[in-house]
């Protein structure tokens, strides 16, 4: 058996590529933090560290809803469907079937132009793959910041989803009647409220629609969606994506057998929670003690420097909690993915308990995907950590939180 973890846990940069193609992040997606506004980074320093501090006699199982970013908020409840806006303005027109059953996410494959019909044929037809999702992809304009949308058919896309939204009619009904779904991250990062309405800017030009939720899609990396009609009235690629479920088959005999399928010019993303049988052991070998320095020093570097959603440079004007993580370990010559929920897949995971100065820590805060893997941070071990945190926040050493603590990471190179 070929155990593939390292081209699983890469592919972000080759997922990046296909959906870039769709059309480079124009110049107004560029953001432009106001510093002013925020509190001095010593402040907002001291301020996290009252706030953790009586975490520290905690152990890590207990929870109480605190979020990665130092916030109180409830503990994830999977019975809980996410808000939506004033549902005495839907129409009732457009009618939308019923949630049928669960149906698991393995894998998200994307292409530049449309999946041809063939290659989606040879998928279904895969040992163990039970369903296929054809879905649109693209990277437009959201409120002037560049976004990766997914076009889906609401009705079916709502079985693929996660258990808290695929429940609710609303949300789906909202969606087919051409409205936006915000990822609970993203709505709250870029401080986008439910029913507040956004400009959407694609290939055919400019729309203006209302958010209509904060409910996070299931697919690492994607912040919003939209119905297939709205996604084509923007000019998104027909059927250039697919959901791939087969719950009972070995993920990295699977990834290959999908990049034959698909052929070179798809992108694969891994969405399994926890892939089994897992590899004997992450790819290559532990990042030694010199390297992990140059990494945590680079990022001190970064201390004080805003949060910026997406943010990977200074050019920028900042970061965001994975892309710190990654530039910081770029500059120590070692490559790990550019998406949380990838960075999860770079190494040996362990129990906090095991953690030293160097290793990731990882969170599940999303209240609408209580398995996802929302945000990183990079251990500096006597119980303090350093971190991006969230929009309005600056990069920053804090003390180590364990509520919704998902484990440690140690990277290998």
């Amino acid at each position: 058996m070929r155990h593939r973890w390292r081209s699983c846990a890469g592919t972000t940069a080759a997922f990046a590529v296909a959906f870039t193609a769709f059309g480079a992040p124009p110049a107004w997606a560029a953001p432009s933090p106001d510093v002013q506004a925020r509190p001095p980074i010593a402040e907002q320093m001291a301020d996290a560290d009252a706030a953790a501090a009586p975490q520290q006699s905690r152990p890590a199982s207990a929870s109480t809803g605190e979020s990665a970013a130092g916030e109180s908020s409830p503990a994830a409840d999977e019975s809980s469907s996410p808000p939506v806006g004033d549902t005495g303005e839907l129409a009732g027109d457009v009618q939308v079937a019923g949630f049928d059953e669960a149906r698991s996410r393995e894998y998200f494959a994307v292409m530049p132009e449309s999946i041809p019909r063939k290659s989606i044929d040879k998928v279904r037809g895969l040992d163990r793959v039970e369903s296929v999702e054809v879905v649109d992809a693209a990277q437009v304009g959201v409120d002037g910041e560049s976004t990766a949308v997914l076009g889906v058919d609401p009705a079916e896309f709502r079985n693929y989803a996660p258990e808290p939204s695929a429940k609710s009619d609303e949300i789906w009904q909202g969606i087919a009647e051409g409205r936006v779904a915000l990822s609970d991250e993203a709505g709250k990062q870029r401080e986008i409220d439910v029913g507040s309405r956004v400009d959407l800017a694609g290939a055919k030009g400019e729309l203006t629609r209302e958010v209509w939720t904060h409910a996070t899609s299931g697919v690492a990396g994607i912040d919003a969606l939209i119905s297939r009609g709205l996604a084509e009235e923007l000019g998104f690629p027909r059927g250039n994506a697919i959901i791939v479920s087969a719950p009972d088959a070995d993920m990295w005999e699977l990834q290959d057998d999908l990049q034959e399928a698909l052929g070179d010019d798809a992108s694969l993303q891994l969405l399994a929670e926890d892939p089994e049988p897992r590899p004997s052991g992450a790819p290559g070998e532990e990042v030694g003690s010199s390297t992990v320095e140059t990494a945590i020093e680079a990022a001190k570097t970064r201390i004080g420097v805003p949060y910026v959603w997406g943010g990977e440079s200074m050019a920028e004007g900042g970061y965001d909690c994975s892309g710190l993580v990654q530039w910081a370990f770029k500059q120590a010559g070692v490559s790990i993915p550019r998406v949380t929920h990838d960075q999860w897949f770079a190494g040996e995971q362990l129990d906090y308990s095991q953690a030293r100065r160097g290793d990731l820590i990882f969170w599940r805060n999303d209240p609408t995907a209580p398995d996802y893997i929302s945000h990183v941070a990079i251990y500096l071990g006597d119980g303090r950590m350093l971190e991006s945190p969230r929009t309005g926040l600056d990069v920053r050493t804090t003390d180590v939180r364990f509520d919704n603590m998902a484990g440690v990471v140690r990277v290998h190179g």
